[in-house]
């Protein structure tokens, strides 16, 4: 009997047998899945803020190089000639 409780394999599938029943009970639960909501909810928020971010810069960007064409005197039809 004793050598039983020494094995390792034993213990292995033990443990192996305990995680299953714990994390489907972990990921079944409601709190793992308004956990996994919120944080997606956050992640697309932060997206869609990158993103506005980008557009002002690149929006900046294009009036900066606009105006420094018309104080150099470039105008589109010389730059389409």
């Amino acid at each position: 009997m004793l050598d039983i409780l020494k094995n390792e394999k034993l213990w292995c599938a033990v443990a192996g047998a305990a995680a299953i029943v714990v994390g489907k009970k972990v990921l079944k639960s409601e709190k793992t899945r308004n956990l996994a909501v919120t944080g997606l909810a956050k992640g697309m928020k932060l997206q869609n803020d990158a993103k506005a971010t980008f557009q002002n810069i690149k929006d900046e960007a294009s009036d900066i190089c606009y105006d420094a064409k018309t104080e150099a005197g470039i105008t589109e039809e010389a730059v389409a000639e």
